[in-house]
């Protein structure tokens, strides 16, 4: 879980973006320890652990991040980068995922996350561990997709603007969402793709959450020499998640909050975690109290006693309000015209790249009036 790093004597920093362009894309690749295997983990982790969150962490509580039982799996193998497409204007353009491209997969990833990054030593024989595009795509079809983003993107590929994902989500878990975006798109855009390990989580040298200057460095290295922060702009929903120095070219779009509930255990339900070792139950248990999907006395030894009871209805009842207020986004989520606003900028702004950002804020402030 969270940015993938291995275990050898400390942690090492790994791969921080995907490539996704061309033939040896990494959206159909499998862990090299093959579906099903048991994590090495598995023959040390013996105490207890936290899971940490998959998803961008800019609006989860701190302590849901805290503790971490992370995947050793050796990351997927670095693709070849595509080369630059031959377009009519040099124009990178950045996207958050999170409430940015889609709407509160928090939900999806919990279970995902669960299935995923714990090593299991019993799996069910034909269940598939983990969620994949196909199991995504139907919730970005029903809403999970902001408004928009097939038009915009589909726009950016017809004047050959490049376009990358720069998410706080961790690596295995956006791979997975940024294929089934593509699918629900009808087009393969995303040229690489960013995660947690290249925001500060993975370098603590930067000033802020994200970087562009390590987006520019990284593409030059693979020959997209023409990229500088005056022909960059990005999206993202949280305002403050580049440095001052970047800011001028961030554009802070309204947070996108549509949510749906996926069931975490679909598949990972008290049969299966009987035929596990017990600390990985545990695990689970500590994990799911801890975000808060689960009773607080879920999975407790011996008997509960009254205390218990009440304190399971109390988070019963607290838990149907929260999904209530979730749910109650859906219903203006389907009038979101931020991406339309972003298109119209650009077709009449195309000539002036370096004061896009300042033309498509302003546009966004007149539409946030209007609505």
């Amino acid at each position: 879980a969270g940015a993938t790093r291995q275990r050898e004597g400390g942690m090492k920093r790994v791969q921080s973006s995907v490539n996704f362009l061309g033939p040896h894309s990494p959206l159909g690749n499998q862990s090299p320890m093959g579906p099903g295997a048991a994590s090495p983990l598995g023959a040390v982790a013996r105490k207890p652990s936290l899971l940490e969150k998959t998803v961008g962490m800019s609006r989860l509580k701190r302590t849901q991040s805290s503790v971490a039982l992370r995947d050793a799996s050796p990351p997927s193998p670095l693709a070849a980068v595509a080369k630059q497409p031959q377009g009519k204007v040099q124009l990178l353009v950045v996207f958050d995922m999170d409430n940015t491209l889609v709407g509160d997969l928090v939900s999806l990833s919990d279970r995902d996350n669960i299935e995923t990054n714990v090593p299991w030593q019993y799996w069910p024989p034909g269940k598939s561990k983990g969620l994949t595009p196909d199991y995504i795509l139907p919730f970005l079809h029903r809403g999970m997709l902001r408004p928009g983003v097939a038009e915009l993107v589909r726009y950016l590929q017809s004047i050959g603007a490049t376009i990358v994902v720069y998410t706080h989500s961790e690596e295995k878990w956006a791979v997975k969402v940024c294929a089934a975006i593509e699918r629900a798109v009808g087009v393969k855009f995303i040229k690489k793709m960013f995660s947690r390990s290249a925001c500060r989580d993975g370098h603590p040298e930067f000033t802020a959450k994200k970087s562009l200057k390590f987006i520019h460095r990284e593409l030059q290295r693979e020959g997209l020499l023409w990229v500088s922060l005056h022909n960059t702009i990005m999206f993202d929903d949280d305002g403050a998640t580049l440095n001052a120095a970047e800011k001028s070219r961030l554009i802070k779009v309204p947070s996108y909050d549509y949510w749906e509930k996926s069931p975490w255990d679909e598949v990972v339900n008290d049969e299966l975690l009987a035929k596990n070792p017990p600390h990985l139950a545990d695990t689970v248990r500590y994990s799911v109290i801890e975000w808060g999907i689960a009773p607080p006395t879920y999975r407790k030894k011996g008997e509960r006693t009254k205390e218990d009871v009440k304190q399971d209805a109390k988070w019963a009842i607290q838990r149907h309000k929260k999904e209530q207020v979730l749910a109650s986004f859906n219903k203006v989520a389907h009038l979101d015209r931020v991406f339309f606003d972003v298109v119209t900028v650009l077709q009449q702004n195309l000539g002036d790249i370096p004061g896009l950002p300042e033309k498509i804020r302003t546009q966004l402030g007149k539409s946030k009036k209007r609505w």
